[in-house]
């Protein structure tokens, strides 16, 4: 039998033991990319939501006080129940209902108002969906869909709803990235900077196998952590954005806005608890603008097209016969406003023209409840962020010019959030 070579042997021993070591090695090698690859991974992913959390929450806060004003809802405009009948052009961005008071009655008259195609696409914690719509659909998310009742002083009720759309703004503090990027840029540079400390004491932490220094890392991490999710440093970054939303609001309150809007206002009664009877109708298109002057002036300017039809009754033998009976108006008006956006008082004219007299004399046709003429003092006081106080006092004219009536009215406008 063929015995081994011993030297041959040494050399296969040796290759044997000296590729085990090459490919401990190796293996050393892919373990250490492996943990350098998930640590990598790790903080790439932290950094990305750290980001994602800063641009959040900045975006959130500043969504949600940026409106000029509160105005009040269109479809009073078309019940006569607002302090101003020349309503000054604004957008908001929630939910709203407002109060109103007329006459020497406490009879609350409630309207509801929303933004539809806002709140179903851009009304998100991140506007960046906003700010890269098209300038159309940015227009179409200014959509304002709004209804309202009201019971005037002979009992007659009223009820109404109205769509308005902004066709210009001067100032969009929403697209504005300047502004966006001044309020949130400090807050983002501090939260990006406890982040990667955060990071760094995770990588010393997986890196360190010493137990105590392991625990040090770890105490470190968690205190950074709670440091980053504490309430006091979202409550300073909301005090920051109100403060600079503030500043904004107060410069260009008084900016140019283009409103268009379309109504149409019912007048009912309800002889019996489980039948509503339909008394007369109209419908009503109608255009805002305003325009500012110095920091303190607005000026706003409305007119409005409105075609009524009233039902009357008229009996035929055994059968009662439902005649319409219709008219038109054209009104035009302007209002002056000086302050700002947290009180102005304003001053307005308002002048009507029917095509027959009825049209403004017959209180059951003119449901816009418009005198020939008006002029109307009063005042906004914007309570809180949430909430206008509006009043005024509406005097109305005859044909002729002579004194026929004085109005007091109030309103409340509530942002529901």
């Amino acid at each position: 039998m063929k015995r081994n070579n011993p030297k041959i042997l040494k050399r296969v021993g040796h290759g044997s033991r000296k590729a085990k070591r090459v490919g401990n090695f190796i293996f050393q090698i892919i373990i250490a990319m492996k943990n350098q690859l998930f640590i990598f991974c790790l903080l790439v992913s932290l950094t990305i939501q750290a980001q994602n959390r800063v641009n959040t929450e900045g975006a959130s806060s500043l969504a949600k006080a940026t409106e000029f004003s509160i105005p009040t809802a269109p479809a009073f405009d078309l019940l006569g129940v607002n302090p101003s009948q020349v309503t000054k052009p604004s957008t908001i961005r929630d939910f709203k209902v407002d109060w109103s008071f007329k006459s020497w009655s406490m009879k609350p008259n409630i309207a509801l108002e929303a933004q539809p195609i806002w709140e179903l696409f851009y009304n998100k914690a991140d506007l960046r969906r906003y700010q890269r719509a098209s300038k159309l659909m940015q227009r179409l998310s200014t959509l304002d869909i709004s209804a309202g009742t009201v019971i005037d002083d002979n009992g007659a009720r009223r009820a109404s709803m109205a769509a308005k759309l902004n066709l210009y703004k001067e100032k969009d503090p929403l697209s504005d990235a300047k502004l966006f990027e001044c309020i949130d840029t400090s807050y983002r540079r501090q939260q990006l900077e406890r982040m990667e400390l955060i990071n760094e004491a995770a990588f010393m932490y997986r890196r360190s196998k010493n137990d105590s220094l392991r625990c040090h890392f770890q105490s470190q991490k968690d205190s950074l952590e709670a440091e980053y999710d504490n309430d006091r440093v979202a409550t300073e970054q909301k005090a920051h954005v109100q403060e600079i939303s503030q500043k904004y609001m107060k410069d260009n309150w008084n900016s140019a806005h283009v409103d268009i809007a379309y109504g149409k206002v019912m007048t009912y009664d309800n002889p019996s608890w489980d039948s509503l009877r339909m008394q007369g109708f109209a419908n009503a298109v109608w255009l805002n603008g305003s325009i500012g002057i110095s920091n303190n002036v607005l000026i706003t300017g409305m007119v409005r097209y409105t075609m009524q039809n009233k039902k009357d009754t008229v009996a035929g033998g055994d059968v009662s016969i439902s005649k319409l009976t219709s008219s038109n108006v054209l009104t035009a008006g302007i209002n002056m406003r000086y302050g700002s956006p947290k009180f102005n008082f304003f001053t307005e004219f308002i002048y009507s023209k029917g095509n027959t007299s009825a049209a403004i004399t017959d209180a059951k046709v003119n449901l816009n409840q418009l005198g020939f003429y008006s002029i109307s003092y009063g005042g906004d006081w914007r309570i809180n962020r949430n909430i206008m106080l509006s009043f005024g006092v509406r005097t109305d004219y005859s044909e002729g010019f002579r004194f026929k009536n004085i109005i007091p009215v109030a309103s409340i406008a509530c942002m529901m959030r």
